[in-house]
């Protein structure tokens, strides 16, 4: 490496659909400094290939379904559990404040919109190169239309414990408050929290619409 220039941005790119991969990388491959290490097409084969390519950035779809797995939050805490210091950005066609609220929780550092990809993203990896969170103008709006005080308190506004996801997940099968307490060998009363926990923290007030709001994550 020639002194003096800083190392390439190694990136991994994953989404389900070929074509909008080529894309993807196209507008990854005109940013400086960057490098397209390997691409995925599937929540398996991305976390294959991270093993074996150790990068600096994810950019990833959210959701990739598959038989064995179709549920984007569950495929980001894989990765956080297994690369927990990776920055991840998130590129998306949903427009689901609960769902941002959800992936922040989870630690992304960015959430980008597939319609606003060609503008955005060089300047989403910009900011994710300092280590700042990136946030979509289109998801700044939404998420500040649905309650939020300040984009920039999203990671820490709705953010669950990964104790609280699997409760929240276990209700979304249809189990009560006992049943996941005898699978996960806790009290009653510590899901019941974790249950009152994540329904205040995602700002619903009841059961119909805890479920209600689960449908929407697509988790029910």
């Amino acid at each position: 490496m020639t002194p003096g220039v800083a190392p390439k941005l190694r990136v991994v790119l994953a989404d389900d659909h070929p074509i909008f991969r080529i894309g993807l990388r196209a507008v990854l491959e005109r940013i400086a400094g960057l490098t397209v290490l390997a691409e995925a097409g599937s929540p398996l084969e991305l976390l294959s290939t991270l093993q074996a390519h150790p990068c600096d950035l994810l950019v990833t779809d959210f959701m990739m379904p598959v038989d064995e797995q179709s549920d984007g939050l569950q495929l980001l805490e894989q990765l956080r559990r297994h690369h927990p210091q990776l920055p991840i950005l998130v590129v998306t066609m949903l427009n689901n404040a609960g769902l941002f609220r959800a992936m922040l929780g989870l630690g992304v550092s960015g959430l980008l919109s597939k319609g606003s990809l060609a503008d955005e993203l060089p300047l989403a990896i910009a900011r994710l190169r300092q280590g700042k969170t990136f946030l979509a103008d289109s998801v700044q709006q939404l998420l500040l239309q649905d309650g939020e005080v300040r984009a920039d308190r999203a990671q820490l506004q709705g953010s669950l414990s990964p104790r609280e996801l699997e409760v929240v997940r276990l209700l979304a099968r249809g189990q009560t408050v006992s049943e996941i307490a005898a699978q996960l060998n806790r009290s009653t009363k510590t899901v019941s929290t974790q249950k009152v926990n994540a329904m205040r923290k995602l700002g619903v007030s009841n059961d119909a619409a805890l479920f209600l709001y689960l449908q929407e994550l697509g988790l029910s």
